[in-house]
Parts: C-alpha cells; structure tokens; sequence
C-alpha cells in the first residue's frame, strides 16, 4: 500500500510532522511513553508527540547515562544532549520506570528544554490512588497552558477525547481484518501505522486510518502455509523494522500483538460521561493490557497473553525483550512457564539498540517455526 510506504519514513525521520507543525508556528510537546494521557496535550492546541528511540548509535549520550539503561532510556538522552529535540516546547515526563525516570532527569538537567514530570502511582489501585493522581494531573494541565498560553477549556477536552478514541477504533479494526486475513499487512507495515499514530495529527492519521480500512476489506489474505505468530514485550518503543523483517522471511505471518506501537497503545478508550479530567486520570488505572512496570489491578500478563494469542489464532509466540529492561525481565521467567503450561510454542528473542548481527535471533525464530511444523503434523 503506497500510504504505508510513506509512513515508512518515520521509522528514520520520526518527526517529521513535527517540525512542520513548528514550522508554521505551532507548539509541540513530547511524551514519554506509556501511561501519560496524550488528549490533554492535544486540548491544548499542541501536538503531542511520544518520543521515540533513534536510529542513530548512541554516543554523546554515554557521558551522561549508565551503559545497562536500556535502548530507549539511552537513545533519548543522546537525542536530547546532541540538541535533536530542541523543536520541542516541553517534555512531559511521565513515571512509568527507574530507567526513564532517571533519563530524563538527565535530560531536564542538560538542556533547556522545559519539562514537566508527573508522577503515578506504583500500582492501578484506583481507589487508593486516584485522589492523589487528579491533582498531579491538574498541575500538568496548567503547567501546559503555561507552555501554549491559553487556557484548556473542558469543552477542549472532551472533544481530544472523542478525537483519540475514535482513532482507536479506527486501529482496532486495522488489527482485526490483519487477525482474519493473515498476511494482508506486513509486520512493518503495521507497526508504522500505529507510530504515525503517535507522531502525526489525530485527524490526519485517522483519515489515513479510513482509507487503509476500505483497501484491506478488499483485500485477500495471503498467507497460505506460514506460521501464524503473537509478538509479545517491547512495552515502551518500537521494535526495529530489520527484526520483525526477519521474522517475516522465517515463513511467519503475524497476527497479533501485546506490544507498545500496536496493541497496547489503543488498548482502552477514555470514557466520554463524567467528568473529562478523572476520565483521563481513571485510564491510568484500566489501561486495557496487564502491564508489569505496575502493581495490583485486574488482569494478569501470562493470562492475557495466552488468551490473546489463542483469540488471533496464532500457533505459536515470540517474546521480545530489550536488553535491560527490568520490568521484562522480571516478568520472563513466569511467562516461559505459562506458555509452557499451555503447550504455546514460543521462543525468547533479546533486542538492543545496536544490533551487531541478527543471525541468532534467525536460528531461534527458524526453530520456532521448525516447532510449530512439526506439531501441525
């Protein structure tokens, strides 16, 4: 699809809408991933954008960062001290993890960048916590306003709200039609679908949303004899085109997904009754996908995966896990046993920023398949 093609490029030149957005006097504020409400920095006229790992190797970075942070956490602290996000207006920091915590405290110390950091709660224990999360919430809101000079009306808001959860269903549908045709999109494809999502207007990429919708109704699945496969992991960025190129030429057709640039970003809509600002901060608290950086809540990963996985009808899982991501890590162990239990195939995959050679994750991901071969006989 040529539309696919062009969002492509972001993969290598992700703020691209950015900088035209600066380019005719618009502000722009950056977001760490995960758990920060981006409809409040869109009420406000700004255009939000999630920062992303660059492509670039990391190196002005590493006077300032420890080398066992992982990708993400050192990736934007080079950006930042190489001045690469100075078109920003702000950054909105949200707590999600030790490691980006600290990084971007590097990165408020070493530029002048404004940041705004909001701290969450440690576990989605709403009734706990909620009275603590609106008030941080609304400091953020007026720290924006400070940002864009205007003040965000409710009537703002509310329409962000409908804006963002339309373009979450709009994903969702993508995601189903490539679950019941295997092989209509490519993994790459997919994955710049939803990072333009996080990068480009709201409006902009749902009206790209509609158009790819009304192709793939037409569209047939090919995808005849591949091996049906759920990627899980890479909770907070991307993962790199070159990988899941790889996992495609292994004879694999993906069919769905837990990770941060697909599933998990449009997990859960914000609700459109009450009132908006507790909508945004009760979000925090259902985000629609178990998420190991946090405690408590409903739902467990290892569940969640293995019902996803059944529920795309994939014959088999690959977990992706950056190096040093703790959360991750921790959590590893416990999936490889629920998987096993279930008798889902699956393989274990360990991603880095720099990827020196890429045969070893061929010789695992070829294994799986061999697996999966050998069970369907």
């Amino acid at each position: 699809m040529q539309v696919l093609e062009q969002l492509e490029v972001l993969y290598n030149d992700p703020y691209a809408f950015a900088r035209r957005q600066k380019a005719v006097g618009g502000k722009v504020v950056g977001i760490t991933p995960m758990h920060f409400p981006e409809e409040l920095v869109y009420a406000s006229g700004a255009l939000p954008v999630i920062v992303q790992e660059s492509t670039e190797p990391v190196t002005a970075g590493l006077a300032h960062i420890f080398p066992n942070f992982c990708a993400l956490s050192r990736s934007n602290v080079d950006a930042a001290v190489k001045g690469q996000l100075d078109f920003l207006d702000a950054i909105v920091i949200s707590d999600m993890c030790l490691q980006i915590r600290m990084a971007f405290g590097i990165v408020s110390r070493r530029t002048k960048i404004p940041c705004i950091y909001v701290w969450w709660p440690p576990s989605y224990d709403a009734k706990r916590w909620l009275p603590t999360v609106l008030p941080r919430l609304e400091r953020c809101k007026k720290a924006l306003e400070d940002v864009v000079g205007r003040k965000i009306e409710e009537r703002d808001i509310r329409n962000s709200i409908g804006v963002y959860n339309e373009n979450r269903r709009l994903l969702r549908e993508v995601y189903r039609l490539r679950r019941e045709k295997p092989g209509v999109l490519r993994a790459r494809e997919m994955q710049a679908l939803v990072m333009a999502s996080q990068l480009m207007p709201k409006e902009e990429h749902t009206a790209i949303l509609r158009n790819v919708l009304a192709e793939l109704e037409q569209a047939s699945a090919h995808a005849d004899g591949k091996a049906r496969m759920f990627l899980s992991g890479h909770l907070c960025h991307r993962v790199s085109p070159e990988i899941v190129d790889l996992i495609e030429e292994a004879g694999i057709a993906v069919v769905g997904d837990d990770l941060y640039v697909g599933s998990r970003y449009y997990a859960a809509e914000v609700p459109t009754n009450g009132d908006p600002m507790e909508a945004l901060a009760g979000r925090y608290f259902n985000p629609g996908v178990p998420c190991p950086t946090k405690g408590g809540g409903e739902g467990d990963w290892g569940e969640y995966l293995i019902s996803s996985a059944l529920e795309s009808g994939a014959q088999g899982v690959i977990s992706l896990l950056p190096r040093f991501c703790e959360p991750h890590m921790f959590y590893y162990p416990y999936l490889k046993t629920r998987l096993f239990e279930a008798g889902i195939p699956f393989t274990f995959v360990e991603t880095e920023h720099e990827t020196a050679s890429l045969e070893g994750m061929r010789s695992r991901i070829q294994a799986l398949v061999e697996t999966i071969k050998e069970v369907r006989e």
